[in-house]
């Protein structure tokens, strides 16, 4: 486990109580894309001859899933805005994003399936999508305008991969000054190792605070905060 000694001597940030009407749940790629094996990346395996390459990561998946619609329904009773971010291209050949970020598109093509958001979690009519092209969604969205328009400062962050995309935005979201906590067993990585790195990383020192699903329901009591 790596630890920045620095953060021993920090004053330790107090994050403020829970306000429904001032928090934010961003979920991030959870898309066929990237979180299913008949997506985008399971297709990838199969064309390249590594049919259950990604068997680690989409148990994973499976395994928090039940972690995040618990969570997304609570959000939804209490008030919470709830926004999808997922990978989307403009151009077939994805010129138009992040160079890496999602590669071999002219051997694998991306499906209209895979804009997708798993159906165990799918959007209700209300809820805002945004499509990126770059690994965090601050950089090619509008989210930060539509957050402070919505008067949101406190980010709940979910989603994959843990030392990604879901790490980067939550950076950035810190960065711009909301108070934004890693909902650790929401999120998932292509390994176990890899998420359990990223995640003692992340919430080490007074930056971004890790809390679990049910630690953050019940910090909540369960109820919208001005009901």
């Amino acid at each position: 486990m790596v630890h920045d000694p620095y953060w021993d001597l920090d004053k330790e940030i107090e994050f403020p109580p829970f306000d429904a009407s001032k928090t934010a749940l961003l979920i991030v790629d959870m898309q066929k894309m990237c979180a299913h094996p008949d997506g985008w990346m399971g297709r990838l395996c199969v064309d390249q001859g590594k049919p259950g390459h990604l068997d680690e990561r989409f148990a994973f998946i499976r395994e928090i899933l039940p972690n995040l619609q618990r969570l997304l329904a609570f959000c939804r009773e209490a008030g919470v805005e709830v926004i999808h971010v997922r990978i989307g291209y403009r151009t077939p050949d994805g010129r138009d994003g992040k160079h890496g970020l999602v590669n071999r598109l002219e051997e694998t093509r991306v499906l209209p399936m895979d804009l997708e958001i798993l159906e165990e979690i799918a959007p209700l009519p209300h809820e805002i999508v945004l499509d990126k092209t770059s690994v965090s969604a601050f950089n090619s969205t509008a989210i930060d305008q539509i957050l402070r328009n919505m008067r949101k400062d406190r980010i709940w962050a979910a989603g994959v991969v843990t030392e990604a995309c879901v790490e980067l935005t939550a950076r950035d979201a810190s960065d711009r000054g909301y108070w934004t906590t890693l909902v650790t067993d929401c999120c998932a990585s292509s390994t176990r190792a890899a998420h359990d790195d990223a995640v003692q990383r992340i919430t080490d020192g007074n930056v971004i605070r890790g809390a679990t699903s049910q630690d953050l329901i019940a910090k909540a009591g369960g109820i919208p905060a001005n009901s």
